[in-house]
């Protein structure tokens, strides 16, 4: 008897379990539709060449919609299989190091009213490279504004004409309130010998000694830059203008150029985000337009040490008891990241975005990143921006029992009353 209620017991079990599995199997189901439904957003992705790896830069739209950290990027194949990826971010990826180099002054010549001055650059050690990006230079100690020239060479013979911005000639200035004694040369280059050409030196200035200086970061921002216009808004308060910057695309700033009109003047200023934090810069914060010998000297750009991600973000410029800034304009310059993946599944490839529930991606690939940068990346670009066409925010109704909640629930609740069953019924006597 206890035999016979055992297997009745143990088979109305499996009846039971394989009825709440066949109900609950589309909770899985829809869940896996669901999950391919809860990106919003999708760019297919155009490739450029043949290679093993590829990359693309992120747009405009993709940090608009995507997560403000960019954990739910994903790359699908034509199968909507996953591909995995690493994000590489030009500002996050160089190191904030500084190379100094001294020099000598090996010759100084006067030619049509200018002034010619050699340096020959100290290398670090034997048999390492010389290269930098920026020079510094000693300043005679009175006031003067010099427009400079300069020029680079190899062996101290060939010399070649760098440019910065598109621009030949760079200043160099002393005023009681100002100045200014570096040229960013804009690249890093190799140069053992630097000409400084110092224009119209009538007064027969001296600049004694020279510093190359390698600043690995700003090199290596160079490749991710681009412009942009945002809107924004002027507001004056008390003694304080406030410019307003809106940054609705969340888009990673590192550079905010203020565009002013009027007479000369010098400002304080503090830069913070749309929740009132205060956003370090580099630099003194201060911004100027100085008439200098008819030469105006400005600096309008706020550089900061970390892109500005926020929605909205502020520049508070401290009139104290002059009268305001015009403001004609703002325009920004912000780093773009660039994902990069190996192409190994089925094409076309795709790009989804804009799912709030979505947790970062850990892929091997970011392990051999220094081994893939060796190798030909292809350059592609993202197509249009396509909307899922099931609403996120609605879902379809479930009956009860297919939700995982409530599934799991049964199955726990129905083990334990076989258990004591089973226990009960082995305790009856026969």
């Amino acid at each position: 008897m206890r035999t016979k209620e055992l297997k009745q017991i143990l088979r109305a079990s499996l009846i039971l379990a394989l009825v709440c599995v066949f109900l609950g199997k589309d909770v899985y189901a829809s869940g896996e539709q669901d999950k391919q439904q809860e990106w919003r957003f999708s760019k297919a992705i155009e490739l450029q060449g043949s290679g093993a790896y590829h990359a693309l830069f992120i747009d405009e739209e993709v940090y608009a919609r995507a997560d403000e950290d960019l954990r739910d990027l994903r790359i699908v194949d034509q199968k909507g299989q996953y591909v995995p990826y690493y994000i590489d971010s030009g500002y996050g990826e160089a190191k904030e190091q500084s190379k100094t180099y001294s020099s000598t002054l090996i010759r100084t010549a006067l030619k049509d009213g200018n002034t010619l001055l050699d340096y020959k650059i100290t290398p670090v050690a034997d048999n390492v490279d010389i290269q930098g990006n920026l020079l510094t230079v000693e300043l005679p100690k009175e006031d003067f504004l010099k427009h400079i020239l300069v020029q680079g060479s190899y062996d101290g013979n060939q010399w070649e004409p760098l440019e910065q911005n598109g621009q030949s000639a760079q200043s160099l200035y002393r005023t009681d309130q100002l100045v200014k004694d570096s040229i960013s040369l804009g690249e890093a280059y190799k140069f053992e010998y630097y000409r400084l050409i110092v224009l119209n030196n009538v007064e027969k200035l001296k600049f004694p000694s020279l510093q190359l200086i390698h600043n690995s970061q700003d090199f290596q921002w160079l490749d991710y830059k681009k412009i942009g216009n945002p809107s924004f808004e002027v507001k004056q308060e008390d003694r304080h203008t406030q410019i307003i910057v809106d940054n609705e695309s969340r888009l990673r700033i590192n550079e905010v150029l203020l565009l002013t009109k009027g007479s000369n003047f010098t400002r304080s200023y503090e830069l913070y985000d749309d929740q009132g934090v205060s956003i370090d810069t580099v630099g003194e914060q201060t911004v100027y337009r100085l008439d200098f010998k008819e030469v105006p000297i400005m600096n309008n750009t706020i550089t900061v040490v970390s892109p500005i991600r926020s929605p909205k973000f502020t520049i508070q410029i401290n009139n104290l008891d002059d009268a305001p800034l015009d403001i004609t304009g703002v325009a920004i310059e912000h780093i773009l990241d660039k994902l990069v993946f190996e192409a190994k599944g089925q094409g076309p490839y795709k790009l989804l975005y804009g799912n709030t529930s979505a947790t970062g991606p850990q892929y091997d690939i970011v392990n051999f990143k220094s081994h893939i940068e060796q190798e030909d990346i292809a350059l592609g670009k993202l197509s249009k921006q396509v909307t899922s066409q099931v609403p996120v925010t609605k879902e379809d109704p479930v009956w009860w029992l297919q939700q995982k909640v409530w599934f799991n629930g049964i199955i726990i609740i129905v083990s334990i009353l076989l258990i004591l069953l089973l226990i009960k019924k082995m305790k009856l006597k026969p």
